[in-house]
């Protein structure tokens, strides 16, 4: 027979830590981060004749006004075997509330770079077991309908960075070159810098017309993640972008007296006045970026990122940029620097969390996702977002308001 009831910190965490669908979003520190925003919390174990086979973090969100529903962030911790009796245990528990919500990361398929699919056939079925027992599913959304998104792009580390950059898409290891050679950099930074960081999301945010979160909430995230948390800027050294810039003058200088050299001495035929255009080309194209650099202060920063590490893996939290400096690539600085980080922390995967529309060129964040694409790894697809009614009549009640607003 199965039963959940609620578990002390400890048992959670030793058998969280353990679980091949584990998440942030599961842990200690997200179940103290929701605590801090005033949300009531549990930490459940299910259990199978005394056995713990599942844990799950519970978050009582108000609706109608004085009734709850219960949100199992990702979902338990569980097997997902044995429906029947799961449902039983869920509505015997949360007998108070509305209806129960859970979103597991269970995966039902995984693309490639060029987007060829890989099923999971049980998963597919299991969504069938599901609604067959009374779950009403959300529905196979493309974009962040629901609460989480229902596709993640995640990368699977090797051993080293140079194995690594081999993964990445030719677009991708170019547009780390060009921000390195326009002297852009990473630097990780402390809470001193927190406000300063949280400026580019909000900037970001402002162009997309966006609500984001707010600082408050990045304060607690720092609070019970620790030193978890990786805070990284984003800026120009314009000494570096300088003698970078100084280097390709001198060698286009360089490569037109040859060109007039072998000009004086050959037959002059269209490959050298080509040469000689181009040459003559790149001197001006990039006396004009330093005329432009010279404007900039000794250090510029135009972007920021926040990730957490928790169990194997490390999220890209929150990132965000000044749009006007997108010329100079900061998140093939950026993300290259978190890979570099988790491969040296030994971590097993790189989350650049949601994406959306990913089959839709002409979507506004398509752009977003091809950067992540470029990256390597895979996207992944989850079952999605369920819902269980407890009380059937107010649960219809509360869809109706919901379809209405």
């Amino acid at each position: 027979m199965m039963k959940i009831k609620q578990i002390e910190e400890e048992v959670y965490e030793n058998f969280a830590k353990n679980h091949f669908l584990a998440s942030m979003y599961q842990s200690l520190e997200w179940f103290h981060l929701k605590q801090d925003e005033g949300r009531k919390c549990e930490l459940l174990g299910l259990y199978q004749d005394n056995n713990l086979i599942g844990v799950s973090l519970v978050i009582y969100l108000p609706i109608l006004k004085k009734k709850k529903m219960a949100y199992l962030s990702r979902g338990f911790l569980y097997n997902y075997d044995h429906i029947p009796e799961f449902k039983k245990a869920l509505r015997d528990y949360f007998h108070d509330v509305i209806f129960i919500r859970m979103d597991p990361p269970l995966i039902l398929a995984t693309y490639d770079k060029a987007l060829n699919k890989e099923e999971n056939v049980d998963n597919f079925k299991l969504i069938n077991i599901l609604k067959e027992n009374g779950f009403i599913h959300f529905g196979f959304n493309m974009a962040n309908e629901a609460m989480q998104f229902r596709f993640v792009h995640r990368l699977e580390l090797t051993d080293s960075w140079d194995k690594q950059l081999l993964t990445f898409s030719k677009s991708t290891r170019k547009n780390i070159s060009l921000a390195d050679f326009k002297g852009v950099k990473a630097s990780s930074v402390d809470s001193d810098s927190l406000e300063e960081v949280v400026s580019f999301f909000d900037k970001t945010l402002e162009r997309k017309h966006v609500k984001g979160f707010s600082l408050k909430f990045y304060q607690n995230i720092l609070k019970e993640f620790k030193d978890q948390v990786t805070m990284y800027l984003i800026y120009i050294d314009k000494k570096t972008y300088l003698n970078n810039l100084d280097k390709k003058i001198k060698e286009s200088q360089e490569e037109l007296v040859n060109v007039k050299n072998k000009m004086e001495h050959d037959h002059v035929g269209e490959k050298l006045k080509k040469a000689y255009d181009i040459a003559e080309a790149n001197i001006h194209k990039y006396e004009d970026e330093k005329t432009k650099a010279l404007e900039l202060n000794d250090i510029t920063n135009i972007a920021s990122m926040l990730t957490i590490t928790k169990y194997k893996e490390v999220v890209s939290l929150s990132s965000g940029m000044d749009n006007n400096y997108r010329e100079f690539c900061p998140k093939y600085v950026m993300y290259p620097e978190m890979i570099k980080k988790a491969i040296d922390d030994k971590l097993s995967f790189v989350n650049f969390l949601g994406v959306k529309n990913i089959f839709d060129e002409k979507d506004p964040d398509h752009g977003v996702y091809e950067v992540k694409r470029g990256f390597g790894g895979k996207t992944i697809e989850y079952i999605g977002q369920f819902d269980l009614p407890v009380k059937p009549l107010l649960y219809k009640v509360y869809k109706t308001i919901n379809k209405l607003k």
